[in-house]
């Protein structure tokens, strides 16, 4: 089952509401539709999409903090956290981000295994 054109829309209009967020929009489009890539059922795709609006959220608010990228991703932060939460599961999404004074700017966000090339991917976008 694919995701439908309206959820992916739904999706990129839930992550951009999140105040406090710097994100450029193609990017977010292009990270939305790689979640549908990974997470192809609707119910799988909608948490996946919740869980990166509240991990934003929690970035946001410093409740949280990632881990110091190196290289091209110099300055960047990587945040790891669960698409579903469940008790014991791994981590296995993340956000690339940098703080702002304004809160947060996002490079890309999505699963930590697919594409295996994220971190390659957003170090060719520049800062």
């Amino acid at each position: 089952m694919a995701v439908s054109e309206t959820l992916l829309s739904q999706a990129v209009a839930v992550i951009a509401s999140v105040r406090g967020v710097q994100m450029d929009a193609g990017t977010l489009a292009d990270d939305v539709i790689l979640l549908a890539y990974v997470w192809p059922d609707d119910q799988e795709f909608k948490q996946a999409v919740s869980s990166v609006r509240y991990a934003l959220e929690l970035l946001v608010a410093d409740h949280v903090e990632g881990t110091a990228l190196k290289y091209g991703l110099s300055g960047w932060y990587s945040y790891h956290f669960q698409h579903h939460r469940r008790q014991g599961a791994r981590a296995d999404m993340r956000v690339i981000y940098r703080r702002v004074p304004e809160g947060i700017q996002i490079k890309g966000f999505g699963s930590r295994h697919l594409p295996s090339d994220i971190y390659d991917r957003l170090a060719q976008l520049g800062n």
